[in-house]
């Protein structure tokens, strides 16, 4: 009877440990689960960053784009300006020389 008792006693020793056992193993695969679900967050951090950067860069493109557009029509609006007064000065030229030939 004593020997029943003895192997009873270790039997559920056994069953403790074996317990103890699996909730350490559950608790190891779930720290696990948390680093990398906070790997994750951290890579989704790092590239909202990335993209905030680059947004910040094609903003500034666009800027400058928008300047040197700018600048493009008022050279072309003074450069049609300019051939409107040399259709005039040849205009006039042409006058002269007229008048000085006859």
């Amino acid at each position: 009877m004593m020997m029943l008792i003895w192997g009873f006693i270790l039997l559920l020793a056994v069953a403790v440990i074996f317990l103890v056992w699996f909730q350490f193993k559950q608790q190891g695969e779930s720290t696990g689960d948390i680093e990398y679900q906070q790997h994750l967050e951290q890579k989704v951090v790092h590239l909202e960053e990335n993209l905030k950067k680059t947004l910040e860069i094609m903003q500034d493109l666009a800027k400058k784009m928008h300047v040197q557009q700018e600048v493009i029509d008022k050279t072309v609006k003074r450069t049609h300006q300019l051939e409107l007064q040399n259709a005039e000065l040849v205009s006039l030229l042409s006058k002269s020389v007229e008048q000085t030939n006859r």
